[in-house]
């Protein structure tokens, strides 16, 4: 949420008119009252977008029904009409009608997106609709089963054929008056049976108009709540991750040094003391180093305190290429670092020292346009038998560092 919404509690929407963040979330999920529809033309749309096959299949499967009607009814026709004109009018007006439906299934099966487009099917019940009124003039011995038909077909289009309800209820509407209008034009209706035909109309109107409403607005329904939990797994999702680097990062916090990413006092102790009891319990050797770089205060007094940030920063990260994955570095303090070698004796101790200083003293570090040269003194130790504690182990390496700065430095002293 933006900090403006959590601080006012308000999310500004159209014309900068204020609404409460809760009423915002609701009008997100908002359905019209009349067509069953999401207010958001987004949300409508991929909600259209994910049942595209469902309603391309019932699209289908209405146009076939109605295909197969309009060819069954052409028997009655013949049994009652021969094989005259009015009989040929009427099959022909079955078979264009037919065919506009196969055509509507043929697309549909190509491009599923397309039952999802009103105006489609719309033009093929009026297409549709308009030709069935032939039947009211050329079957006017069955005027009573034809209204009837008329009245099914109106319920049809509004709850069985899968159209937009903006776009369904205008058809009916439409084929509601062009029959009453039809009968009326052929003399079949007075004034009064006019305006009682379009009320019994109004019937299958507002039944399947209800009828579509309600499964329209059922649907959305349980697609909100579905997209809602979905949005509401993502948020948790999400929370957990950012628990999880939180977690991480204090963890680092906590444990490393944060200029030069090497282990602080508290861990490196922690570590060092759980090799010891090791090297102890299994008789192994285990040598300490202490690495002081020399001459540390002039790098901050000639390039100043950032530069010298960026050196130690440099020397930790040679630290971490040259020493083994099992080795334990941290930062003593200042320009001091230490490192703990575990199932390592004196000698190669001295000999991974050594070759620590030689590639520090050969890797100049970049600042700025500068290229300065760090060397560094390292005092090294390995624990005797009788030792049992760390501080013993640091004291005697950092009388050997010592050693070894009054020997002339950039050098390995064994202690």
């Amino acid at each position: 949420m933006p900090i403006r919404e959590k601080l006012t509690g308000f999310r500004f929407l159209k014309w900068g008119r204020p609404v409460s963040v809760k009423k915002a979330a609701g009008y997100q999920w908002a359905i019209k009252p009349w067509w069953g529809e999401f207010r958001n033309p987004q949300l409508e749309q991929a909600f259209l977008q994910q049942h595209t096959p469902l309603i391309a299949g019932q699209m289908q499967l209405a146009l076939l029904i109605w295909a197969a009607l309009m060819l069954l009814f052409a028997i009655p026709d013949y049994l009652s009409l021969g094989l005259n004109s009015e009989f040929l009018i009427l099959f022909v007006m079955r078979i264009s009608t037919v065919a506009c439906i196969l055509a509507l299934f043929v697309a549909v099966g190509f491009r599923p997106h397309l039952a999802t487009r009103a105006r489609w099917i719309s033009l093929v019940e009026i297409i549709g609709i308009s030709l069935f009124m032939l039947v009211y003039i050329y079957r006017p011995d069955i005027l009573s089963w034809t209204i009837t038909v008329t009245l099914l077909m109106i319920l049809g289009v509004l709850a069985l054929v899968p159209n937009r309800l903006v776009a369904a209820v205008p058809v009916a509407f439409y084929m509601a008056f062009l029959t009453a209008l039809v009968l009326e034009l052929l003399g079949s209706l007075n004034v009064t049976e006019f305006i009682g035909l379009i009320v019994v109309f109004s019937l299958p109107i507002g039944i399947g108009w209800a009828g579509a409403l309600r499964a329209n607005v059922l649907q959305r329904r349980q697609f909100a709540l579905l997209q809602q939990s979905k949005q509401l797994n993502e948020e948790l999702a999400c929370e957990i991750e950012v628990r999880k680097q939180l977690q991480e990062q204090l963890q680092r916090q906590a444990t490393t040094d944060s200029l030069t990413g090497l282990n602080n006092r508290h861990q490196y102790e922690h570590l060092f003391a759980h090799e010891l009891s090791r090297s102890m319990r299994q008789q192994q050797p285990l040598s300490l180093g202490i690495i002081d770089l020399d001459h540390f205060k002039r790098v901050n007094d000639t390039w100043g305190h950032s530069a010298g940030d960026e050196v130690l920063r440099r020397v930790a990260q040679l630290c971490r290429e040259n020493f083994r994955d099992i080795d334990i570095l941290g930062r003593l303090g200042g320009e001091e670092f230490v490192v703990l070698l575990p199932d390592t004796a004196l000698e190669q101790a001295i000999t991974v020292a050594q070759r620590f200083i030689d590639t520090l003293a050969n890797t100049p570090i970049d600042i700025g346009s500068e290229k300065i040269v760090v060397t560094a003194t390292i005092g090294v130790v390995t624990r005797q038998a009788d030792e049992t504690s760390l501080e013993g182990l640091i004291k005697r390496a950092d009388a050997a560092l010592y050693k070894g700065k009054d020997a002339g430095r950039n050098c390995v002293m064994s202690g």
